[in-house]
């Protein structure tokens, strides 16, 4: 269930109930429960002035073309920042490989928030924003405590406001 497709704040398209391709699989080969069970909710989940999204499937798969952002975005500019530097990049896909950009925003400058899918903080919700992108603060121990929390809006202020 998508909890947040009833708040007015959110503009929502059911899913059409694309599945995740085997190149995102590969990579992210295990995801939260709680987090995969929404993902399968929505085609669309943004705020009202269209300046903050959840991604979805068609973003991950890359067959969403109404969106000029890609789901990796960041890591692209991070990659791009360190062109050249093969151990800055490696760090760079380090972080991405254990960090799932679920929200991206550009209300405020470039930012978003990531679930950790790491062994060590599995599920665990992470913001980060420009310029160092890779430089993310844990937000929330969950995903369902982090959907709850902008529900009730209890996140700190500076992270509703991008909603």
């Amino acid at each position: 269930m998508n909890l947040l497709s009833q708040h007015l704040q959110f503009i929502t398209k059911k899913s059409d109930h694309e599945t995740l391709n085997k190149i995102f699989q590969t990579r992210y080969s295990h995801l939260p429960d709680d987090y995969l069970a929404f993902l399968k909710t929505y085609s669309l989940l943004t705020n009202q002035s269209d300046t903050t999204w959840f991604n979805s499937i068609a973003d991950f798969n890359e067959t969403n073309d109404e969106n000029d952002f890609k789901w990796n975005e960041f890591e692209i500019q991070s990659l791009d920042a360190f062109d050249g530097d093969v151990e800055n990049q490696q760090e760079v896909k380090n972080f991405w490989n254990k960090h799932i950009p679920i929200i991206l925003s550009v209300k405020k400058g470039y930012s978003y928030f990531a679930i950790n899918v790491s062994e060590e903080n599995f599920g665990k919700i992470y913001y980060g924003d420009e310029p160092e992108f890779e430089e993310a603060v844990l937000v929330s121990n969950s995903f369902t405590s982090f959907i709850e929390a902008i529900q009730n809006k209890s996140l700190k202020k500076e992270y509703l406001d991008l909603f």
